[in-house]
């Protein structure tokens, strides 16, 4: 009993230093920057008389939007009017785009149309717009990362998932919101203010892409890019009812998603690694079938990320849908920061089992599987080492926490080569086990946090950053830390690199969305959006939130 304390103690040691750049001194750079100053106007609206809605284009598919520019059915410019509207419209209560290039992208979109009349294309996403977390380096257009000391900061050049839209003939909208540097829950921060769930202005959009899930469901923008260090693309996809995918690890380049500007603020930021091992980079969308478009256009090989790989994208015709084999897990066992996982809410149990059920009655044949708690204990402990290890510029801060609890700074992590080089060891040994665990199936289901949206927690800062990952929030009569709801179920997949797509999967009863993650085997990124594609088109329930259109 005495080593179980043991070991959740320091587990949640491990989870403090994940977000231990919550108390790293950079109050020098906010000067009086606080979380009563006002929100930055970030562009001036147009007068409501001069607001025209297009609901018949802002939730069309990228794809069909697409489609109908390159038949001529819709301009460019009618496009990106549409969805400059949108955002004039309804971005003031949800507050999901925090920087909008109204003039570039409307310049952008009569190039489109110019070029189209002379018979020319700029690719497979011509004229059609697009926004991107503000994480993302987006050249002559400010990228924050939701962090006070680059509220200024205007990049010189495109991140390369950004210089992959453009090249594919998509125009640049403007961002959306995050929080600080992608840390912690939600999506507030001191520059923008937080972005509301467009299903209930009450609850959570999820972080860090939560500006990116809200953008997409509101019709704001009919393309996303997000980061997923610990479910940061899936969280949002679940908590607002879109699509997302975490691709493989690798797959896509990630230059210019390093939090840009930071290496001249905190030193030793040149030495961040994490995204070797743990960040994946990968679209958002309305559809599978967008993100099927995607995928091909934004992975591949890049001279500026030694780390991207070159495999290709291939699509396979379906299977049948009896010869598919479907594991699916109803919970995830064990422990994180010394709380029980493995009971998701009685709502997201409900969604989960009617998926399954539909699915059952299609003739899939499907296996409800189990995963040990030594097993689950031992990644999210590898999980949260190599997080903080990686993140070795706040070591000193992280040092300081558990010196002050153990009496001993190294209690939990020696930062030493050989430490890293072992947890670098016991990641391959987990990888290896969700390897074997795969083999024999297409996919594997399973919930992708504890429950539906939360209501907003009271926005905490210490020195610009979130602070909120420790407090709790109520399922079923239970208090439950917002890091248990919330990461126990998606950092397994970061750390073995698996792909996963997040599906709409169905609503609570008091109509909120609930979305399922559906888990592939390593590299097969395109096999596992034809097979969520079938799955979804049997079992999954996608909608637009009601009240943002005409």
């Amino acid at each position: 009993m005495r080593l179980i304390k043991l070991v959740a103690a320091i587990f949640g040691l491990v989870i403090i230093g994940v977000v231990a750049l919550i108390i790293i001194d950079v109050s020098p750079y906010f000067g009086m920057l606080s979380s009563e100053d006002p929100v930055p106007q970030t562009y001036q609206a147009p007068s409501e008389a001069n607001i025209t809605l297009r609901s018949d284009i802002v939730f069309l598919s990228a794809s069909e939007m697409a489609k109908k520019i390159r038949e001529g059915a819709l301009t460019s410019v009618e496009v990106v009017e549409g969805h400059l509207s949108q955002i004039y419209a309804f971005n003031p209560q949800v507050n999901a785009v925090v920087t909008v290039d109204a003039e570039g992208a409307l310049e952008r979109a009569n190039k489109a149309d110019q070029a189209f009349q002379k018979g020319k294309l700029w690719g497979p996403l011509h004229g059609v717009p697009f926004t991107v977390k503000d994480h993302f380096s987006t050249q002559s257009i400010r990228t924050t990362s939701g962090f006070g000391p680059l509220a200024d900061m205007v990049p010189e050049n495109d991140s390369t998932v950004v210089a992959r839209l453009k090249e594919a003939g998509a125009i640049l909208l403007g961002k959306t919101n995050m929080p600080p540097l992608a840390t912690c829950c939600g999506t507030t921060n001191l520059i923008f203010g937080r972005t509301n769930n467009p299903w209930d202005l009450n609850r959570t959009v999820g972080g860090s892409s939560g500006g990116s899930a809200a953008a997409l469901a509101t019709g704001m923008t009919p393309i996303e890019v997000g980061s997923d260090q610990g479910g940061s693309i899936r969280i949002p996809a679940h908590y607002n009812g879109i699509f997302g995918l975490k691709p493989s690890e690798h797959l896509i380049s990630f230059y210019g998603a390093l939090m840009p500007g930071m290496d001249s603020l905190i030193p030793k930021m040149q030495e961040l690694h994490t995204a070797r091992h743990l960040i994946h980079l990968g679209p958002m969308t309305r559809s599978i079938e967008d993100l099927q478009l995607l995928l091909p256009i934004l992975a591949g090989p890049d001279p500026k990320d030694v780390d991207a790989i070159d495999i290709p994208i291939l699509f396979p015709k379906p299977k049948p849908l009896k010869k598919l084999k479907i594991a699916w897990l109803k919970g995830l066992p064990g422990q994180f920061v010394g709380q029980s996982t493995d009971k998701i809410s009685m709502a997201s149990s409900k969604v989960l089992n009617n998926f399954v059920e539909k699915l059952e009655a299609a003739s899939i044949p499907l296996e409800q599987r189990k995963l040990s708690s030594e097993y689950m204990n031992r990644a999210r402990m590898t999980w949260g080492s190599l997080v903080s290890m990686e993140y070795d510029f706040f070591a000193p801060a992280l040092l300081r926490i558990v010196e002050s609890v153990t009496g001993n700074p190294y209690a939990v992590f020696p930062y030493s080569y050989e430490k890293y080089q072992y947890l670098l060891t016991d990641r391959d040994r987990l990888i290896s086990h969700m390897d074997e665990y795969m083999a024999n199936f297409d996919a594997l289901l399973l919930p992708v946090t504890l429950d539906a949206a939360h209501e907003h927690l009271e926005s905490k800062f210490e020195n610009g950053m979130l602070a909120n990952l420790m407090e709790n929030i109520t399922i079923d009569g239970q208090e439950v830390m917002v890091a248990v709801a919330e990461l126990s179920y998606p950092i397994l997949f970061n750390l073995t690199g698996n792909p996963v797509v997040v599906i709409p999967a169905g609503f609570t009863e008091s109509g909120l969305p609930v979305g399922i993650q559906v888990v592939g085997q390593r590299w097969r990124d395109a096999e596992l959006l034809v097979v969520a594609k079938q799955l979804f088109e049997i079992a999954g329930d996608f909608q637009h939130p009601p009240d943002y259109k005409q």
